[in-house]
């Protein structure tokens, strides 16, 4: 498996990355990485592609057959004001209709190496680079589909204000009882039966009410005050890790940890607990924790100083279907969109079907096959791009045809259709190796447009 110690595994993971398959690449020459000014309108050649969310940083391969789809590669190569630069859409069905619908946000992508065959097909790499909103589209003579599109600012992730909080004093008689409930992030005080301060035994208290201020805003953000000028890495992680080897207290700090930490006293309106909630470098650090319960390797600590970063990784990687990594691929904020995938770290545990909603797989059967992650992006000899997670067992699958290794995504292993055995929709496919060294000896590839959305999931789940 990729996630052991070995040369020859790691140097595996970086040629499936490396997309080989689509044969010789050369660099683009004269690119040049640059970002298109946020809030910018701008019209961008564009693909509009079935089963393909497309997050920035996330590897894009493509092999374009159609004319109007080489030409619109060959303006965006041709351009001045976005150089080198297409618009990438999610196009998805729409219930009960026989058309298709277009997401509204989508994701520009650099075309970085290009490569011509024979026959008159390109093939293309490229790399997610800014988020957008499409507001229009429409295509000109030859075929090619424009896009008028904005380009979607970013804001920075802030810190927690170092002024709303001060450590109180050290003091013998000061003591966390063990046997009191302990403030959990997720829920509020209101909430809870009983409150963090009620676990205190305090002869004096520590900190001077008249060095307190309030906030007048109605949301806890770090905007209200000065940022921080801590170290991150006294600050990352500063919060307690959650106890998760019991289930009945998966959600509350363990006492023993939260005693060695040294206790804050709130000089703001919010209350530290409101602040962690919001707070992108808290968030980072849980969403970080719920992810190596998952995945181990690739590792992502050093993402975890960089909260923006870190959302659109777990985004683009979550074994989850398309619609629900659409809709992060929509959320504004790195604390909205961090939040929402803790949750969805949290809830998910199974992967279903998306028609029958049998199940196929959990998520600790996710393995890494890729130094990309868990979920990559691949494109067969078609043309056709399918975002696939890879997993090393599967369950109600049923395999049709002879294994081949011609057009093989993972070098070294061969590939049989696999198909649902309830219902006999196209899951994905299993990957058999060829030679003696490679490990595993099998795995499956599923592909993220046929799996189950988590909200149905859930709602079966309730009326259940």
């Amino acid at each position: 498996r990729l996630d052991n110690d070995g040369d020859g595994r790691r140097e595996f993971g970086r040629q499936t990355a490396l997309h080989t398959y689509l044969g010789d690449v050369d660099d683009i020459p004269g690119r040049k990485a640059t970002l298109l000014d946020a809030g910018s309108i701008l019209t961008l050649p564009m693909l509009f592609l079935h089963g393909v969310v497309l997050f920035p940083g996330a590897t894009l391969p493509l092999k374009l057959i159609e004319a109007r789809f080489v030409a619109a590669v060959e303006k965006a190569l041709r351009r001045d004001d976005a150089p080198d630069t297409i618009g990438v859409v999610l196009m998805h069905g729409r219930p009960n209709h026989r058309n298709y619908a277009n997401a509204s946000v989508g994701t520009t992508a650099e075309i970085r190496q290009l490569g011509r065959s024979d026959d008159g097909s390109i093939n293309v790499k490229a790399r997610g680079q800014q988020r957008f909103r499409l507001i229009r589209y429409w295509s000109d003579v030859d075929g090619v589909v424009w896009g008028e599109v904005q380009i979607i600012e970013e804001d920075p992730p802030l810190r927690t204000p170092r002024g709303a909080f001060a450590q109180l004093a050290a003091s013998r008689s000061c003591r966390l009882h063990t046997s009191s409930p302990v403030m959990s992030l997720d829920v509020s005080p209101m909430k809870q039966q009983g409150h963090m301060d009620s676990g205190l035994d305090c002869d004096t208290p520590s900190a001077s009410d008249s060095s307190s201020q309030s906030s007048n805003s109605t949301k806890p953000s770090g905007q209200s005050g000065e940022n921080t000028n801590m170290d991150e890495e006294d600050y990352i992680c500063s919060t307690p890790s959650s106890s998760r080897t019991d289930t009945k207290h998966q959600h509350q700090y363990n006492a023993a940890n939260y005693s060695k930490k040294p206790l804050q006293a709130s000089l703001a309106f919010w209350p530290q607990w409101a602040y962690e909630m919001y707070d992108p470098y808290s968030l980072a650090c849980r969403a970080a924790d719920l992810w190596r319960l998952i995945i181990k390797t690739p590792s992502i600590d050093e993402l975890v100083k960089k909260p923006d970063l870190l959302s659109f990784y777990i985004g683009n990687q979550l074994p989850v279907s398309e619609p629900v990594r659409q809709k992060l691929l929509e959320i504004n904020g790195v604390s909205y969109r961090l939040r929402r995938e803790i949750q969805l770290l949290k809830a998910c545990d199974l992967i279903k079907c998306g028609y029958c909603k049998s199940e196929i797989a959990k998520h600790s059967d996710v393995v890494v096959m890729s130094s990309d992650g868990p979920l990559g992006t691949y494109v067969n000899n078609h043309g056709y791009v399918h975002a696939t997670i890879t997993v090393n067992n599967a369950m109600g699958l049923a395999l049709e045809g002879d294994p081949t290794e011609e057009h093989s995504w993972f070098p070294g292993y061969a590939w049989t259709i696999a198909s649902c055995a309830s219902c006999g929709s196209n899951i994905g496919w299993l990957f058999s190796t060829t030679k003696r060294h490679l490990h595993p000896k099998s795995f499956w590839g599923i592909r993220s447009s046929q799996i189950a959305d988590v909200v149905d999931v859930e709602q079966q789940q309730e009326e259940e």
